[in-house]
């Protein structure tokens, strides 16, 4: 017999790839994650760390001064017979005026080179000194101010060797100065400087002065003729002067009462305690103060206005941006109404709840976080109860749930959620305030808030 041959096929078995399942459901997941973080509105997350306020007591101060501005009656070539900053008598010979210029070009033609003392030579070095330690970078009236310096020294110089060199010369050629000596009517400090705020004094004071973009100074020594009536030399005629400083309502508040202040002149890094007066403007209504000065005169003679710290006691405490501030609404329940909940140390309130299937009243412990407490009242999130809700003591009073009042504070993400904390603000500007430390319910230092409390979603896990 012939076997049958045939090939009879069977179908394959379909079987389940548990790793491409795997594969797909991860791949799934981490789609959907993705999806979600760049949908979501992200937090921003802000680290509390401690702060201050002093930097906001810098202030740029004018200074005033009793200043005579002096003229002279007698057009000619001025010559002078005291430095910047020398104290002079009354009836102290300060210049003279000489109406020829025969001695002038003697001496100019000479090509005789002026020859600088050792006393000239320890001015120049100080003045270099001086002006190598105050240069900075941003303010370049430094540099306006060596060369009025250094021009002020050298005219100085040529001043003595014209008056030597004149008399040798008077006696050699027979030419005579035709000059007139003058000489001050009142004690005083020489400048010769002019900046046009001679004038100013506290009962115009305003705010437009302390702009310091357009100050110009003018020296008054020359080497030019000079016509008559033209200003020469400025005498400071009293010990007494006074910086006065713009100052705001804040320190304002801070200064009222005190009779002395510390603070330092960052000019040049000294440190004084002056009397200290406040007063207002009668022209722009703004705060002032007034810091009474009655030595160190010379010191600031070449300055009008001053850079001033205040030492004023520094607002310390936890530093927090305002944008991550807001307020919430509480529940004030009196303290009495707070009980513990079965065996737990669980603070929280018993509510009235109405039982529709017996008509009777039912008593449920919430479990209620405490905000904040004054002496008489908790603060309970009105999210946990509505409003009007009906509350027992273990005494059995009742009490409901109506009366609220608003807290400032920030949300903490700690736990990786949003939390309400309770702050108190002791200071504020446009962009941060600065709040207590240690306060009950509050925040400590290294908490991680919201940076933005629009952001926030509160109890919503962030991350």
């Amino acid at each position: 017999m012939s076997k049958d041959k045939r090939v009879v096929k069977f179908k394959k078995r379909k079987t389940i790839n548990i790793g491409i399942i795997i594969f797909l459901i991860l791949f799934l997941y981490i789609a959907i994650n993705i999806y979600i973080y760049f949908t979501k509105e992200h937090i921003s997350i802000y680290e509390v760390d401690e702060g201050f306020n002093i930097i906001d007591n810098r202030i740029t101060g004018l200074i005033l001064r009793d200043e005579e501005l002096v003229s002279t009656p007698k057009a000619g070539f001025i010559y002078y017979f005291h430095n910047e900053g020398d104290r002079v008598a009354k009836n102290s010979s300060i210049y003279s005026v000489d109406e020829s210029t025969e001695i002038i070009d003697i001496i100019t033609s000479q090509d005789e080179a002026v020859t600088l003392s050792t006393d000239n030579i320890r001015q120049f070095q100080y003045k270099i000194k001086k002006f190598h330690e105050n240069y900075s970078d941003s303010d370049f009236t430094y540099v306006y101010n060596f060369k009025d310096q250094v021009e002020s020294t050298m005219l100085d110089i040529l001043n003595e060797n014209m008056l030597e060199k004149g008399l040798k010369i008077q006696e050699e050629t027979g030419f005579a100065y035709t000059y007139e000596v003058f000489k001050s009517n009142k004690s005083g400090v020489i400048s010769y400087y002019l900046d046009n705020l001679e004038s100013i004094r506290k009962d115009n004071i305003i705010k437009d002065l302390f702009i310091t973009d357009n100050y110009l100074r003018k020296p008054l020594r020359s080497s030019e003729l000079i016509a008559v009536g033209t200003p020469v030399y400025k005498l400071v005629t009293s010990e007494l002067w006074s910086i006065i400083l713009p100052i705001t309502n804040e320190q304002y508040e801070k200064l009222l009462g005190k009779d002395k202040i510390d603070f330092t002149i960052l000019n040049d890094g000294f440190t004084y305690t002056a009397p200290v007066n406040l007063f207002q403007s009668p022209i722009d209504l703004s705060y002032y103060a007034e810091l009474i000065m009655d030595k160190h005169l010379s010191n600031y003679l070449e300055y009008r206005y001053l850079d001033i710290e205040l030492h004023l006691e520094a607002i310390k405490g936890l530093k927090i941006p305002l944008s991550a501030v807001t307020t919430k609404e509480f529940y004030m329940v009196p303290l009495n109404y707070f009980t513990s909940g079965g065996n737990t140390d669980e603070k929280g309130l018993v509510k009235e709840e109405y039982d529709k299937d017996t008509g009777k009243v039912k008593l449920i412990f919430v479990s209620a976080d405490i905000y904040y407490q004054n002496d008489t009242y908790g603060y309970v999130d009105t999210n946990q109860f509505a409003h009007g809700t009906w509350i027992q003591s273990t005494e059995g009073n009742r009490y409901q749930l109506s009366i609220t009042d608003k807290l400032t504070g920030v949300y903490n993400v700690n736990m990786g959620y949003a939390v309400f904390n309770r702050i108190e603000i002791i200071y504020q500007n446009e962009s941060y305030c600065i709040i207590k430390k240690d306060t009950s319910y509050g925040l400590s230092q290294y908490d991680h808030i919201a940076l933005d409390y629009t952001t926030v979603v509160e109890q919503k896990i962030i991350y």
